[in-house]
């Protein structure tokens, strides 16, 4: 039996649809005046873009330009910036953005896209999708999947990576929209690794219901007014929300990659759902690691640190970049073939966080 959620009543459609509209464009006119003033986000250039022809993706509006990172190890002319063909193939880390579906770029994660290729001496490709309320899945999912389809083949990078160490992850929207890749037919053998962090996995739990199974001790939910427009936007009416492609955690155990690095979130009302995928996959899949920072809220790595004290600031910004290092361990020795044994991260926390702008 399908789980179908009834529509919301005309005027709440209207206010949830307003509101999509209101927040797409605000956070268009936010990350153009950064970019204007090349502040924050946008300190950690890409070392160049690939857009991928047009007519190869499934429509005009698709977007095809990725932000392609290279590690320091990789080798570059010194006297130009000729991008020379390394002696050794890479691995592939492709990240997609977060946003509810409905905002965000790429350049939101270059932070992370620069620390991780680094760190892990990979190649990192960023890559972008069309947003809510213009478009709603499974456009996001054919979109993506075309692209990366593409981009694999694509000449220009073909040569400089290793098609046996290829990963995929995100931050929240991302993170379902990397583990949804995972499991399409056209990318099956080509993606060995996901790693999704905080990511909405289930669609057929409300947003009360998932706020509901938090700590009690927890803070206001940064998506407390924001998962049921997030969610109206991006579900079609009567879509059956156990679609694996929409929720994940309704996927076959033999469709997902072996190697998952799973992030949750101690007080995020979606860290039920990573907690119900790892108790469902935990024990069929050879190397899933769940890894609950404790303490924290949804969006934590994404913070507008600029708005809050020092001591939230450097709090955040220490256990973000541990994450990150647990990532690019976990990662480097996935693709060295080194046996080690994970040791999970505790963290604790007063719960203590003020309410800031988060663009997951």
């Amino acid at each position: 039996m399908p789980t179908v959620f009834p529509p919301p009543p005309l005027l709440k459609r209207i206010q949830f649809f307003l509101n999509l509209l209101w927040m797409n464009n605000f956070v268009r006119f936010y990350l153009f005046v950064r970019r204007l003033y090349r502040v924050g986000y946008y300190k950690d250039a890409p070392t160049f873009t690939l857009a991928v022809p047009q007519h190869k993706l499934p429509s005009y509006w698709v977007p095809s330009t990725a932000e392609v990172y290279l590690p320091k190890s990789y080798p570059t002319s010194t006297s130009s910036s000729t991008i020379l063909a390394p002696t050794n193939r890479f691995p592939l880390f492709f990240t997609i953005h977060g946003g509810g579906f409905n905002v965000g770029h790429p350049v939101l994660d270059s932070e992370f896209n620069r620390y991780i290729s680094d760190a892990a001496s990979c190649i990192v490709v960023a890559l972008a999708y069309r947003k809510t309320p213009y478009s709603r899945w499974p456009i996001q999912v054919q979109d993506l999947t075309a692209l990366v389809v593409e981009l694999l083949k694509d000449e220009r990078i073909s040569h400089i990576y290793d098609p046996s160490k290829v990963a995929v992850g995100g931050f929240s929207a991302g993170g379902n929209l990397s583990t949804a890749l995972s499991i399409q037919p056209e990318l099956k053998g080509k993606i060995q690794t996901v790693v999704p962090v905080y990511p909405v996995l289930d669609f057929t739990m409300t947003t009360q219901e998932k706020l509901a199974l938090r700590p009690k001790d927890a803070p206001p939910d940064v998506l407390r007014n924001m998962g049921d427009f997030f969610s109206f936007g991006y579900v079609p009416r009567g879509t059956d929300r156990e679609n694996p492609s929409l929720s994940p955690l309704f996927a076959k155990a033999e469709d997902l990659p072996e190697n998952i690095y799973l992030v949750g979130c101690e007080y995020d009302m979606l860290n039920i759902d990573s907690r119900k995928f790892y108790e469902k996959f935990g024990k069929v899949k050879k190397n899933l690691v769940f890894d609950e920072v404790k303490g924290v809220r949804h969006g934590f790595t994404h913070q507008s640190v600029e708005r809050m004290d020092s001591k939230a600031n450097e709090r955040l910004s220490k256990i973000t970049f541990e994450l990150y290092d647990r990532i690019a361990v976990w990662l480097t020795d996935l693709w060295t073939e080194k046996k080690v044994i994970y040791a999970p991260f505790e963290e604790t926390g007063n719960g203590e966080l003020e309410d800031d702008i988060v663009i997951l």
